[in-house]
């Protein structure tokens, strides 16, 4: 069991004093878009999750109370306990905590963007270290299969590890395409290949090739976009606009059936 974060006044200060503006541009930013905004997950109420009933393995079966207790005992914030479907990150850092929520429409699909301070415990010093990060989750009732599209790099696949780790990718097959350049620039693994390969045509590669590379996770419900730094309200417009996209590629028949051709 993971132990708490107890924090001494000088970091308490410290850490508040370093998400203040970050808190006050992000505040900024969502006005401007026309999205709610709140500064933790305490005056955060998430939109419906459909697929929490359905995909919620560690969860399913509990009452609200006892999944709340269990999910903050593992350390995972509030975002990964209302969307556990997604791995993304869910093991970084011993505890971690929702910051700078901003929900709300974008390009008509339901939006979530926020920050995820965590924090490090150093077991031989008896300190905490803390680190923060960036998450984008747009909702669909798409029919998705979990899928990860992790650009194949070093230094642009650090957004993909905690996906990994938190996954385990063991359900996960690797896919590879006819187009040698796109099996270079992406790394593709998917639970069903045949629905990964329907989605990822010639179009939507064609697209992925024209993009700044991101990891997307994609899962029963929506898709999401991890960091490995926080991102400023530009880029994370830039995110929101490349999530939205990708969806938009999706062929026009899987956005409305299933691959046997049954309605979604």
């Amino acid at each position: 069991m993971p132990d708490f974060p107890i924090l001494g006044p000088l970091q308490a200060a410290y850490f508040a004093m370093k998400n203040k503006s970050r808190s006050s541009a992000a505040q900024k930013w969502a006005k401007q878009h026309g999205l709610e905004f709140a500064p933790n997950s305490k005056t955060f109420t998430s939109p419906a999750n459909p697929m929490l009933g359905q995909h919620a393995s560690e969860f399913a079966g509990h009452s609200s109370r006892a999944t709340g207790i269990f999910a903050r005992l593992l350390g995972m914030s509030k975002m990964q306990q209302s969307f556990p479907q997604f791995s993304a990150n869910r093991f970084r850092g011993d505890w971690q905590s929702d910051k700078n929520i901003c929900w709300g429409t974008w390009k008509g699909y339901t939006v979530i963007t926020w920050d995820t301070v965590f924090y490090d415990l150093q077991t031989q010093s008896d300190d905490w270290s803390e680190g923060e990060y960036s998450s984008i989750l747009i909702l669909t009732d798409i029919p998705l299969h979990g899928t990860l599209v992790a650009p194949n790099s070093l230094t642009k696949r650090l957004s993909s590890f905690g996906i990994e780790e938190g996954r385990g990718t063991f359900s996960m097959e690797t896919i590879k395409f006819e187009l040698d350049a796109f099996n270079k620039a992406y790394r593709v693994r998917g639970v069903d290949p045949k629905w990964t390969t329907a989605i990822i045509d010639q179009a939507m590669i064609e697209w992925l090739m024209q993009q700044k590379k991101h990891t997307i996770e994609v899962a029963p419900g929506g898709i999401m976009v991890s960091t490995w730094f926080t991102l400023k309200p530009e880029q994370t417009a830039e995110q929101l606009d490349f999530c939205t996209g990708f969806l938009e590629q999706i062929p026009e028949d899987l956005k409305h059936h299933h691959l046997d051709g049954s309605p979604a």
